[in-house]
């Protein structure tokens, strides 16, 4: 799972601005009472990248993630600092609860039915201490019928070639089907993975994290406005009930 997109996904995600996200998260976490020294969960971590941010932030973190190849880049980034561990989103379950939780960069999006968000907001849930808190984003169901949608995008880089192309399939899911071509000295090698991600509204999101969270807010991406109907990204802040 994630074997090349996992080797190539720090330089695929250059344009992310960790530490404005890691800000915007933190804020959340001073405004509601999660000071530094708290313990909070990087659910679907990936390679470490916002764990490291909040780690340097003065949390003690814990990272989740389904991939060995991205669980290995992290560890290999946070050089012992951070404790990760191997699970699924849905299917998870802590030693001792946590003070919060955050699950970054559309990892949600990657739960193709919304019994799996249900699920692991559930997880979520029994992994935080009383009036936890838990944030995440996702892409919108716009990003994924107007942006996303059939398009394809490439990236040439020194050591590989890659070509991503998207295909619209109903019900708001989009499957992402990558082609490696990596350079072995003499010519190309070519490696190919796919996966498929699933936009929900937020009127769904929300009855699925009523039974266990209080939504203190929605918002656009990395703002403090309201989500328009040409959002793309949009954060939940929510807190345990």
């Amino acid at each position: 799972m994630y074997n090349y997109f996992a080797l190539h996904y720090d330089e695929l995600t250059e344009n992310v601005d960790y530490k404005v996200r890691s800000d915007y998260i933190s804020d959340f976490f001073n405004e509601y009472g999660i000071r530094q020294g708290s313990t909070i969960l990087d659910l679907a971590c990936g390679t470490g990248s916002m764990s490291l941010h909040m780690k340097n932030k003065g949390y003690n973190v814990i990272g989740i993630d389904l991939s060995d190849e991205m669980l290995s880049a992290a560890d290999f980034k946070a050089k012992g600092e951070i404790s990760f561990i191997k699970s699924e989103m849905q299917n998870f379950s802590l030693a001792e609860t946590v003070d919060a939780c955050m699950c970054n960069l559309d990892s949600i999006n990657h739960l193709n039915d919304i019994y799996e968000v249900k699920e692991t907001f559930k997880c979520v849930y029994n992994s935080l201490n009383n009036n936890g808190i838990f944030i995440f984003d996702i892409n919108t169901v716009y990003k994924h019928n107007n942006i996303l949608a059939d398009n394809s995008f490439v990236f040439d880089e020194d050591d590989y070639f890659l070509s991503w192309d998207n295909e619209l399939l109903e019900g708001n899911r989009v499957r992402v089907m990558l082609d490696f071509f990596v350079f072995n000295g003499n010519n190309y090698d070519r490696y190919s993975e796919e996966f498929i991600e699933t936009a929900y509204s937020a009127e769904v999101l929300e009855d699925a994290l009523s039974p266990y969270f209080e939504v203190l807010g929605i918002y656009d991406d990395v703002s403090l406005n309201k989500p328009e109907s040409t959002s793309e990204r949009i954060y939940f802040v929510c807190r345990r009930k």
